[in-house]
């Protein structure tokens, strides 16, 4: 901004006025891209550190998934599979043994037997070993996950004893009041095939499927 002044002894002076709000102006401009900036920081921590606080309050290890968080495809698979090893659980009580796969499904049971809903369209068989059995689901030509019920019985005179009333989600009662271990797994679509019962699947790259997380016994879904 110029001003003309003029006086009776002198010419006409030209004289640069700047106006009194620049600096300041060029303050406020830096603070709040300042503040700005802050902020977006502190958005972006809080939500990374609240992430890992909520992983870690749940108390899941690295290899496991909460039901709550699996597609639905999947989520219908698992309640087929609980469905499943209550009948398992039946025959074991009723016959002294593990039934067949096939034995489970010739009786309709699912998810052992044929579901026109199933897109994966899995063909289940089982692998054993003493004191163990694992039922295993393989989608036709690698349409999806593998799942595997892994069912493991205590060695004789070693059992746990149940809680009257209280059973988590990854043991069933045996009749004669003996614990059977039970946990539910998937592996993602075009992983191995397994040929023979798995001793650890956490360290084979499968991912156990919980309902709830290990620190809370719920029912199941």
């Amino acid at each position: 901004m110029q001003r003309v002044w003029r006086t009776a002894c002198a010419g006409p002076r030209t004289v640069e006025v700047e106006s009194p709000s620049a600096g300041d102006e060029g303050s406020w401009v830096f603070l709040s891209a300042a503040f700005v900036c802050l902020c977006v920081i502190y958005v972006v921590a809080f939500q990374t550190v609240g992430q890992r606080a909520s992983v870690a309050s749940l108390g899941l290890l690295p290899y496991q998934t909460l039901f709550r968080d699996l597609p639905s495809p999947e989520q219908r698979a698992l309640r087929a599979m609980q469905e499943g090893v209550a009948e398992a659980v039946a025959a074991r009580d009723a016959d002294g043994a593990w039934p067949s796969a096939a034995a489970l499904a010739e009786q309709g049971i699912p998810p052992f037997a044929t579901d026109p809903l199933d897109r994966a369209k899995l063909e289940w068989n089982e692998h054993r070993a003493p004191l163990a059995v694992d039922y295993l689901g393989v989608p036709h030509a690698g349409a999806g996950p593998l799942f595997l019920i892994a069912v493991r019985e205590p060695e004789p005179g070693g059992s746990e004893q149940p809680v009257p009333g209280v059973i988590d989600e990854e043991h069933r009662a045996l009749a004669n009041g003996a614990l059977v271990h039970v946990t539910f797994w998937k592996h993602a679509a075009g992983g191995p095939v397994p040929s023979e019962l798995i001793a650890d699947p956490a360290l084979r790259g499968w991912t156990q499927i919980r309902v709830e997380q290990p620190s809370v016994s719920l029912e199941e879904p």
